[in-house]
């Protein structure tokens, strides 16, 4: 079956292996980031089809820039981003246009550098009592204390008190539908049941534990409008925060709350999680991290004024997150014609880009593969603008971009400073796709240090 093309002045070729029914649905569900790095050689742009439904593949810095800035406002998120609203709400990751822009304005605040910094005492608290509580000489997997931590931090920046035990299992039950989620967007069953609504067999999402999720936020808000004070949380800016527009509804407060679940656990988790894979697997590395920690902390916790004294500490979360931009794959679909590369674009016109696979372009990176904090040295060349897209950029960068920083830094900080790592035996990391890329395990070997040495 050929793909539908549109009348364009330049003709796109299509990428090999496409399949009666599904297209390209195979590779992309079978090894989505490999499939994603080989569409690079067709060149700036390649078509795809997941099921019935034709995709174009950006694959230049400038043309994805336009996408993302230059003609931000010809897009919105896209047809797969209708299927993820129903796992994941109608907040800042899967919201549009007009409605998008203004959600952004009155979240905003909630991340200025006056809140971020009463959230750095949270997050340095919170990593040292999870550091604290590791064994020496025991192996431990980092993933799931990582996770512990994240959720905790978020927890502990949303609500000024515990939410209790309803609001915790209720996350816990939301978490293992939504990392499926991207699977389900990028299904050409799911393609086709848009089109065929009675498809046999198909089934929509169990929407329950979103249900759930907002039924036990919904409990949370409604005492929060009751006294009506702000108690320094997210959760209260997100009430009082007001606009042109007028204030957010108790919905869309729950929306965005889910959004920073979203954001705040599996996104900044797993960077967490690839950063202390890397360096325990260096000891140059993790010897240079720990003589900048001691250098600047001594044995007192990190906080928000250490943040710019720790510069190779932000190189290795910078590299990271150019090796595994946790949101490999973002969506876009054009609300009007428009001309892009060349290429004639109708209105309804789907359009993927993969950081992933642009941060791992030779033609981008030398020896792409290869860790190297110290590409982001000051004297360092630094890569070409558009090249480095771990938060997105335009108007769809990530409002929450400092708060990430500041706990990957915090969190990294207070390990390096109290534990030297290594691999333990075992099987290999294995990279797990969906919503984000996470590793599906970091096994390590724990070694205590005293008074900043090993």
């Amino acid at each position: 079956m050929g793909l539908a093309s549109p009348n364009a002045a330049l003709v796109v070729p299509v990428a090999r292996g496409h399949r009666p029914l599904t297209g390209h649905g195979r590779q992309l569900n079978s090894d989505a980031l490999t499939f994603m790095r080989h569409l690079r050689a067709y060149g700036p742009m390649v078509r795809i089809s997941v099921g019935p439904r034709p995709v174009y593949v950006v694959n230049s810095p400038e043309l994805i820039r336009e996408v993302l800035a230059t003609q931000a406002r010809g897009f919105d998120k896209g047809a797969m981003f209708d299927t993820l609203r129903g796992p994941l709400g109608d907040g800042l990751t899967t919201s549009a246009a007009d409605f998008h822009r203004r959600q952004r304005r009155l979240i905003q605040p909630g991340f200025h550098h006056e809140r971020i910094e009463r959230y750095t005492d949270i997050m340095s608290e919170r990593s040292a009592v999870r550091a604290a509580a590791w064994r020496p000489g025991t192996v431990l997997d980092l993933v799931p204390e990582i996770n512990r931590l994240t959720m905790d931090i978020l927890l502990r920046t949303l609500f000024a008190a515990d939410p209790g035990p309803e609001l915790h299992a209720a996350v816990k039950d939301w978490l293992s539908v939504k990392y499926r989620s991207m699977k389900l967007a990028l299904s050409p069953l799911q393609a086709w049941a848009e089109r065929i609504p009675l498809l046999p067999r198909w089934r929509p999402p169990d929407g329950g534990p979103l249900d759930r999720l907002r039924a036990a936020q919904q409990r949370i808000i409604d005492d929060y409008r009751a006294d009506g004070d702000d108690r320094g949380d997210l959760l209260s800016m997100l009430l009082l925060a007001d606009g042109p527009d007028g204030s957010m509804t108790d919905a869309q407060v729950a929306d965005e709350l889910i959004t920073l679940f979203l954001s705040g656990t599996g996104t900044i988790s797993a960077a967490m999680a690839y950063a202390a894979h890397e360096v325990s697997r260096r000891p140059e590395v993790q010897t240079r991290l720990q003589d900048e920690v001691d250098t600047v902390l001594g044995e007192r916790p990190p906080g928000f004024k250490d943040l710019r004294s720790l510069p190779y500490t932000r190189q290795i979360l910078t590299e990271t997150l150019r090796l595994y931009p946790v949101s490999w794959l973002s969506m876009r679909r054009t609300i009007q014609p428009l001309t892009l590369g060349g290429a004639q674009l109708p209105a309804g016109t789907d359009v993927f880009f993969s950081p992933y696979a642009l941060h791992r372009d030779a033609e981008l990176y030398e020896d792409p593969d290869r860790f190297a904090p110290e590409r982001w040295t000051g004297g360092a060349p630094r890569p070409a603008r558009g090249t480095y897209l771990p938060f997105g950029a335009g108007n769809r960068l990530c409002v929450g971009e400092e708060f990430a920083w500041a706990e990957l830094t915090i969190a990294l900080a207070c390990f390096a400073s109290r534990w030297q790592w290594a691999p333990a035996p075992g099987q290999p990391v294995r990279t797990l796709v969906g919503t984000v890329i996470r590793p599906d395990r970091v096994l390590v070997t724990l070694t205590p240090r005293r008074a900043g040495r090993p």
